[in-house]
């Protein structure tokens, strides 16, 4: 398991998010839980792929009982 992320780097990444929206006054916290959820989302896809399972069902035929 990966360790959790630094408070920088939350941050650095909360920053991007709100300059790509505009820099809108309000809640900064918007940013801050946006950006530790695809830090997770990202940490999660590199567990998966550890064991090359697929994040997204892949396109073909159904089996059916």
């Amino acid at each position: 398991m990966t360790e959790p992320y630094s408070h920088d780097e939350i941050a650095k990444l909360a920053y991007e998010s709100w300059e790509r929206r505009g820099r809108p006054a309000g809640s900064p916290e918007i940013d801050w839980y946006a950006a530790e959820r695809a830090m997770g989302l990202r940490d999660l896809q590199e567990e998966f792929s550890l064991f090359s399972l697929p994040l997204e069902a892949e396109e073909g035929p159904s089996r059916e009982a």
